[in-house]
């Protein structure tokens, strides 16, 4: 699997492209069989092939819809669909049909297709295996002679659009690492900004509070008013501060760093929430909490914190769009997990947006960056657990933190 990182990484956009490619070989594998076979004959056709084209794509498609069920099996079956049907097959055709003009052009076609879908690593291990395959096939089967020097005459043609693919696709990987480097500088240079006034803020807010301490009796009832406006733009300061803790969090697409991290307790992670979270009034009288008991999970406390953050305040998001309803956090062991569970009865999502949830840039939310729950799902898997979403419109939402089975305290 190392070998296929990138193509896992990468995974997420590689699927819409999957999507539309084996759409086109669902519906061009027995179309051209009519073509190549009786409206422009060729010398060889395999309708059995074509089939199993066809049925490789819709195994994937299947595959696709319970994917977190058996990840690694849905990467491999990418795989080898992809294989099949671009170079094993075009090869395999090529030489069957005696190195014909129009079985080289499907063939380049199948190149030029094929890099548009995958990496370069993989664009080229999927051809230096499914070209030597077809070939051994070839020898194996039933076969029509191709003349070599017809082969031959080939070759530098395959080799050029192979090898202008993979540059092609090596120069666009380039730019986008180098643009993504850009970004996390950017995002970095902009949150450094924002910290620093953010700082200077909660510290003005911090020597107010004391002058208010050390002017009691001058304050007299003016006081409370004063400390309530205190406490509310700390509130706002905190929200800031966490925005920009996400924004940056999120940018950075690399792997956590796993080093420091170490078993704590979901309850402290809960409390430090609830106590830090800028939340008003009313807020917190919606929230109910159920913990009956508390478990440790091994990863980063603060990580978790803002998983939790991103939960509540998507909840919270929820309720006030539909005007009605409450939040409920749990703790509960689910398929021998622990779990913390964020549940609001608000608006509820619709079941075709339940699947995107998780997708970066994607949000359901007007002005919405789409950014939190890709960010605490990205979390959750370095911590060795998963994330599910529950849903009914117009009835309830329901998150699911789930985590290897730790310490229950």
């Amino acid at each position: 699997m190392r070998l296929f990182s990138k193509f896992v990484t990468d995974f997420e956009y590689i699927r819409a492209k999957m999507r539309i490619g084996l759409f086109f070989s669902i519906l061009g594998f027995p179309l051209y069989y009519y073509f190549w076979a009786h409206l422009f004959p060729q010398s060889y056709e395999n309708i059995y092939l074509r089939l199993a084209g066809v049925l490789f794509a819709l195994l994937w498609i299947v595959s696709d819809y319970t994917r977190k069920d058996h990840e690694r099996f849905h990467y491999c079956l990418s795989v080898v669909a992809l294989t099949f049907a671009a170079p094993f097959f075009f090869t395999y055709m090529f030489l069957q049909n005696g190195a014909s003009g129009v079985w080289l052009g499907s063939l380049i076609c199948a190149v030029l297709y094929l890099a548009i879908v995958a990496d370069a690593v993989s664009l080229l291990f999927m051809f230096l295996v499914g070209v030597p395959l077809a070939y051994l096939v070839y020898l194996i089967q039933p076969h029509q002679p191709v003349a070599a020097y017809d082969v031959l005459e080939a070759l530098p043609v395959i080799f050029f659009a192979l090898s202008g693919a993979l540059a092609m696709k090596w120069a666009e990987e380039w730019t986008i690492r180098a643009n993504k480097r850009k970004a996390v500088a950017l995002a970095g240079s902009i949150a450094h900004e924002l910290r620093t006034p953010l700082l200077g803020v909660r510290l003005e807010l911090e020597h107010f509070h004391q002058l208010c301490d050390e002017l009691d009796e001058r304050l007299g009832a003016d006081k409370l008013q004063y400390t309530q406006v205190s406490d509310r733009l700390s509130r706002h300061v905190q929200k800031a501060s966490h925005i920009v803790d996400c924004l940056l969090l999120n940018v950075r697409e690399e792997n956590f760093d796993r080093s420091g991290f170490t078993h704590h307790s979901m309850k402290q992670v809960l409390d430090d929430v609830l106590s830090r979270y800028p939340l008003s009034e009313k807020e917190r009288s919606l929230i109910n909490i159920h913990q009956e008991y508390d478990f440790t999970f091994w990863g980063d406390d603060l990580l978790m914190a803002h998983v939790l953050m991103n939960l509540l305040k998507n909840a919270l998001s929820a309720i006030a769009a539909a005007e009605k309803g409450n939040v409920e956090i749990y703790f509960s062991r689910i398929s021998g997990k622990n779990a913390m569970c964020v549940r609001d009865t608000g608006r509820g999502i619709k079941a075709a947006a339940r699947k995107k949830v998780f997708d970066r840039f994607y949000s359901e939310t007007s002005g919405g960056a789409g950014l939190g729950l890709a960010f605490c799902k990205r979390v959750v898997d370095s911590f060795g657990g998963e994330v599910e979403c529950y849903s009914e419109a117009g009835m309830y939402t329901e998150f699911r933190v789930l985590l290897p089975a730790g310490e229950r305290l």
